[in-house]
């Protein structure tokens, strides 16, 4: 099926400009159907109360294999529960957890039953979309492209998809790459390792650059030496689709 590619689907739909064709009422329920939007109030779906019922472990959502480095290796759910998040940085102690956590605006910490918790799961599903991550999440790929979007897939976790980590005692006085403040010798620092292990973050820093939201679970990609979230990351290299969410591997103008 073709894409409707950037502009609002609404736009096909309601305006009636000239040298639009009118939509039949079968194709307009359809493609009412592949928007990301909720149908009884229209607004996007991550606007809404989002909750993971189930406990979500980021590398089980991207696929990636957990790293054999303690200060890496995802922690237990019976770890991270008792702690009284729903995601906690791994390699630290209870103190240093609190620490990192003090860093951050309260609204955007993931303590069990506050905001910051519906935050991260909102951010899961708006970083780090499934439809990203494997073909089979996808609802619209056709199979003469399957090879094309491994081929993403693969470049993609190879060069640029990682799990950043908290480095909890800093060696010496350096600088945070974002804001080119000050870290001292001791203080906690995030590290993203496809940046090199000397670079190091402020935890408030450690964002996406395009949407400016911090980095959900510490997962990032590089691109030219920028961090990015999953999401904006694919839409350097590749347009999205405004209506399925998918990203566009060969742009074909939807004609009616």
């Amino acid at each position: 099926m073709p894409h409707i590619y950037s502009f609002p689907i609404a736009f096909y739909i309601d305006t009636g400009e000239e040298g639009c064709s009118p939509l039949c009422s079968a194709l307009r329920s359809f493609v009412i159907s592949l928007l990301t939007i909720c149908n009884n109030c229209k607004c996007p779906r991550e606007a809404h109360d989002v909750c993971h019922e189930e406990f979500v472990n980021v590398c089980d959502r991207i696929g990636f294999q957990p790293s054999p480095e303690p200060s890496r290796h995802p922690i237990s759910k019976e770890r991270t529960l008792s702690t009284g998040y729903s995601w906690v940085p791994p390699g630290l102690s209870n103190e240093r957890i609190e620490e990192y956590f003090s860093q951050l605006p309260n609204h955007l910490v993931p303590q069990l039953g506050t905001p910051g918790e519906k935050y991260r799961d909102r951010q899961l599903i708006l970083q780090l979309p499934k439809q990203d991550l494997a073909a089979a999440y996808c609802k619209f790929l056709e199979k003469d492209f399957v090879k094309n979007f491994e081929d993403f897939v693969n470049t993609r976790n190879e060069m640029a998809l990682d799990i950043g980590y908290v480095r909890d005692h800093l060696e010496r006085d350096t600088e945070c790459k974002r804001c080119s403040g000050d870290l001292s010798m001791g203080e906690l620092c995030v590290v993203a390792p496809k940046l090199g292990e000397d670079v190091s973050f402020h935890p408030s820093c450690f964002f996406c650059t395009v949407c400016e939201e911090l980095l959900v679970d510490l997962t990032y990609c590089i691109l030219d030496g920028v961090l990015y979230c999953e999401r904006h990351y694919a839409e350097q290299t590749k347009p999205r689709c405004s209506a399925c969410d998918e990203v566009i591997l060969i742009f074909s103008p939807l004609k009616f």
